[in-house]
Formats: structure tokens, sequence, C-alpha cells
């Protein structure tokens, strides 16, 4: 299953605790939220903090990237004439 998820301005990510004791990661807003639980199983919980700081590495890795990315296109929207296509006037 693959999920695609283009954050508007008010999406983010937090931990709440629905039940004292349980914990879990969501991330989404507008009416969609995508919710990390612990596994009830022996190892559940190694298991879902290999994933958690997985993820956390991988999003801030994804971030600066998006990061660099706004700033590339800033530069061009300061530079009229560069990069152009063919179809630009």
């Amino acid at each position: 299953m693959y999920v695609i998820l283009q954050p508007d301005p008010g999406y983010g990510a937090e931990v709440i605790e629905p039940a004292p004791g349980m914990r879990q990661l969501v991330v989404g807003g507008g009416g969609m939220a995508l919710t990390v639980q612990v596994p009830a199983r022996m190892g559940g919980p190694g298991d879902a903090a290999r994933f958690a700081r997985g993820l956390a590495s991988a999003a801030l890795d994804f971030a600066e990237w998006c990061e660099q990315q706004g700033v590339g296109a800033h530069r061009l929207r300061e530079s009229p004439g560069l990069f152009r296509s063919e179809g630009d006037a």
C-alpha cells in the first residue's frame, strides 16, 4: 500500500496519549491522519522505536532537501532569463 501526502500549511506531527501509558505518533491534518502505534507483541516497543528513529532521520534529510529546493526556486525567480524554457515569455 502506498500513501502519498502533499502537506498543506496546517499539517503536522505530534505524539498523543489516547489512554494512560499508551502513546501514538500522529501525522496529518485537514481530516486526514496517519497513526503509528506500538505493536502489541514481544519486541514491539523496540521495533516501534527503530521505526520512529529511522522516520525522524529520513524526515530531517527530506526537510533539508526541501529547504534547499525552496532557496533554488527563490533564486530562479530573482533572475529572469536564467533557465527559461522556450514556452516562457
